[in-house]
């Protein structure tokens, strides 16, 4: 019984990584590998540049990613951030970052713009984008 537990428990374990989430960039972006603190400031609108080029913050709408991204990297909830957000674009530091719908229409919008930054599930990566940090 215990072993059909740890096995069971190893199988969700491996599940549960490979689900993982990426933030990525362009392929054709400048920007290279990035720690937590840079993934954080660009998507809280606090850089103005990725890889050299004008920053574009791409969100998804909702799912696992989001929350996974969320609670992982940004530290905030759907609402907090949804706040934090509304607070600088009403004072004019900042405009409102993209929010698309799953993983291919992010990674379109990412592909396609140098300066654009987003987050996706490392299943979806390919050659049109590149992976700057995993979570």
């Amino acid at each position: 019984m215990k072993i059909r537990f740890l096995i069971g428990a190893l199988v969700l374990g491996c599940a549960f990584q490979a689900s993982a989430g990426v933030v990525v960039v362009s392929a054709q972006s400048r920007a290279t590998a990035m720690n937590a603190e840079a993934v954080k400031r660009a998507f809280l609108g606090r850089d103005d540049t990725i890889g050299g080029a004008v920053a574009v913050v791409v969100y998804q709408k909702g799912g696992a990613t989001r929350a996974e991204f969320e609670r992982e990297v940004l530290g905030k909830s759907g609402a907090e951030l949804a706040s934090y957000w509304s607070r600088l674009v009403f004072t004019g530091k900042a405009k409102a970052p993209k929010e698309l719908d799953g993983d291919a229409a992010v990674k379109a919008k990412v592909a396609s713009n140098p300066g654009a930054i987003g987050y996706i599930s490392d299943g979806a990566v390919d050659s049109s984008v590149k992976v700057v940090y995993k979570f």
